[in-house]
């Protein structure tokens, strides 16, 4: 199985592609690896990439005024990780992005993208689907936040992360909750 085995069958969730279009966006990603511990965005620095994590756990996390660190949220194999803000405005990123075990990651370049939905329609929606997907992520973690009790956030987790529970460090969890 090649790295990008994982990306295609993500991507046949979202949209029909043929075989020339997998082959084409396959194309403009390069294959990149993490160290655990390794950050792959620390806020302040700007992000023109967009990844697929092939392996790995990672944490988003803000930092406070007085150091203090608190968790955005985790994401996994098969996930899109960006800092999808800076992208959007090109601007500096808020949050930090770090590996908590050794990752593998596909990159590609923004502006690639970008130029590819300006050609075909099926890369437009390919963007909305998996903007819309992070947006549904963003709008639950807010109603947790703001409705749910500690204990009821952490069934929440369990169900979002559960395979990575004995992965991420319990003082991450519960910054995270």
């Amino acid at each position: 199985m090649n790295a990008f085995t994982a990306l295609h069958s993500f991507l046949d969730k979202l949209v029909t592609l043929t075989e020339a279009q997998k082959a084409h966006f396959t194309d403009l990603f390069t294959v990149t690896t993490l160290a655990k511990g390794d950050h792959l965005l620390r806020a302040g620095d700007r992000m023109p990439y967009i990844y697929f994590s092939l392996s790995g756990c990672f944490r988003m996390y803000y930092s406070t005024y007085d150091g203090k660190e608190r968790i955005k949220s985790f994401c996994a194999a098969n996930d899109f990780i960006t800092s999808y803000s800076a992208l959007l405005t090109d601007s500096p990123s808020l949050f930090s992005i770090q590996a908590l075990q050794p990752a593998s990651l596909l990159r590609i370049y923004y502006p690639d993208l970008l130029a590819l939905t300006a050609v075909d329609p099926v890369w437009e929606r390919l963007a909305r689907r998996i903007s819309e997907g992070l947006y549904l992520k963003k709008e639950r973690r807010e109603m947790q936040l703001l409705t749910l009790s500690a204990e009821d956030r952490y069934r929440c987790f369990l169900d979002e992360f559960g395979v990575l529970e004995n992965e991420i460090p319990q003082y991450y969890i519960a910054s995270y909750l």
